[in-house]
């Protein structure tokens, strides 16, 4: 079977923070699969987008069966997909599932996804097994310690694409955190690593402005703290 460029999304996001914590972002190495999935809550349905040469296939998951395990958390149920582009009518479906676990030792999180294309209209596919290993999309920060929007928006919205990762911890040697009005501007409110978590802004597909040079990362609470590793780092999702 040709290797699949799946992209996940989680079912039913909106661009606010409520949905972000109850969902997170899985990447393969090469960036091809991105797989958002709800992992809280009551919110089991999901959908993708899934490349294959010149066509890309939309579909929708419908998760049926949840549970956990030691060290992970297993999923089940059923998709269906259809293709867009040129060429004829192509409609594939079948049952899909997802373990989510630790990564070897580290504390990265991981996905294999498998579904099994049953049925469908003009799909080649049916009677195959899919199997996709993922790795949460945690940003990176580059050489200067700087998350910018091309190693920090790596959390996948359903209506936008991808998004400034929603979820950041304080790494301030002294554990305090000034956030500005404006990026270096007046100080607005004053974060604590003891009691405070860093919620990136959703409304929107990029919470990071560039000022001086500098990236900036907008908050829920509208103001702006410096997007480095000497101060912010990403959390794992969920919590």
């Amino acid at each position: 079977m040709k290797q699949l460029n799946i992209w996940f999304y989680a079912g039913v996001l909106s661009l606010i923070w409520c949905s972000a914590a109850s969902a997170t972002t899985y990447v393969d190495p090469n960036g091809q699969t991105t797989l958002n999935l709800s992992e809280k809550g009551n919110n089991r349905s999901s959908f993708y987008l899934t490349k294959v040469g010149n066509r890309e296939f939309l579909g929708n998951i419908k998760v049926t069966r949840s549970e956990g395990a030691a060290g992970s958390y297993y999923y089940s149920g059923t998709f269906k997909d259809s293709a867009s582009g040129p060429g004829k009518k192509i409609v594939c479906s079948g049952d899909i599932t997802i373990v989510t676990r630790q990564v070897g030792r580290s504390s990265q999180l991981g996905a294999e996804v498998t579904w099994k294309v049953k049925a469908g209209e003009n799909c080649s596919s049916v009677g195959k097994t899919v199997k996709v290993n993922l790795v949460e999309a945690l940003p990176r920060a580059n050489a200067s310690g700087d998350y910018t929007s091309s190693n920090a928006n790596t959390w996948l919205t359903e209506t936008a694409g991808s998004g400034t990762w929603p979820l950041w911890r304080i790494t301030s040697r002294d554990g305090k955190l000034n956030c500005r009005q404006t990026p270096n501007g007046a100080i607005k409110q004053v974060y604590s690593a003891n009691k405070d978590k860093i919620f990136g802004e959703l409304r929107g597909t990029n919470a990071i402005k560039i000022e001086k040079g500098q990236p900036w990362l907008l908050t829920t609470n509208g103001c702006y703290v410096r997007a480095n590793s000497q101060y912010i780092q990403p959390i794992s999702l969920p919590q």
